[in-house]
């Protein structure tokens, strides 16, 4: 017998759009099951009917992009801004609905993963994920040795919640910054609890993948086995 999923997820896996639109579009009625209308928490087959709009859902999950992009200053991850700005999918021309998996500020560069394989989007996206990322930031000024010790300790919070991270000094007011999770805007609030504000933020690696050979602007599909290296961090 054929393994039922719930219906905003296949949607999801389909690249169609994202989990939560999915589940907006079930909610306002706009999405049919072999010919009734669906509701939340409905479970479907991939061979059953389903209608988005009036319109047949077509399963992308063979047709699946990985893309890493270096991203490029004044761009930002969303797929529509209403202040205009230009968005990573416009700057790419990428027709495909995708998702990029762990957001970077619009003045922020460096390594994004970019996608329509919404299961591993999702997975990866997670904080139980715990992907390790590496910035390099640039400061307005030094760390003093207290500041780089309290930035390395135990008892960082942002918001209430605590704040583990790796910080080393790599050049004149530049550092390193490794983490295990990705909060808003997380790398520039770490370095305001020590009075001290990033004039440049870059990401050179999001897990095993990273900025090697690729210069700010460009973007390349994944290799196999960077695809497969990836998968086998979303499955733990």
């Amino acid at each position: 017998m054929e393994e039922k999923i719930k219906l905003q997820k296949l949607i999801s896996q389909s690249g169609y759009c994202s989990r939560h639109e999915a589940e907006k579009w079930i909610a306002d009625g706009r999405v049919f099951v072999n010919g009734e209308q669906a509701h939340i928490g409905l479970r479907v087959c991939e061979n059953d009917n389903i209608k988005i709009n009036g319109k047949d859902l077509i399963n992308k999950q063979n047709k699946h992009i990985y893309i890493l992009l270096n991203k490029p200053m004044n761009t930002i991850c969303t797929l529509k801004d209403p202040q205009n700005r230009k968005t990573i999918y416009e700057y790419m021309h990428l027709e495909e609905y995708a998702y990029s998996i762990g957001r970077l500020d619009f003045n922020t560069t460096g390594v994004i993963i970019i996608t329509n394989d919404g299961d591993l989007a999702n997975k990866l996206a997670h904080p139980s994920s715990e992907v390790e990322r590496e910035y390099i930031v640039q400061l307005e000024k030094p760390l003093s040795e207290k500041d780089l010790s309290y930035l390395n300790s135990n008892f960082v919070k942002l918001n209430g919640k605590y704040s583990r991270q790796k910080v080393s000094e790599i050049g004149e007011n530049k550092y390193s910054v490794i983490l295990k999770e990705g909060r808003n805007h997380h790398v520039k609030n770490l370095f305001l609890l020590v009075n001290n504000y990033v004039k440049k933020l870059h990401r050179k690696s999001y897990g095993p993948i990273t900025d090697k050979n690729l210069k700010v602007g460009a973007y390349r599909n994944l290799s196999p086995h960077e695809i497969k290296v990836l998968k086998q961090i979303a499955a733990k």
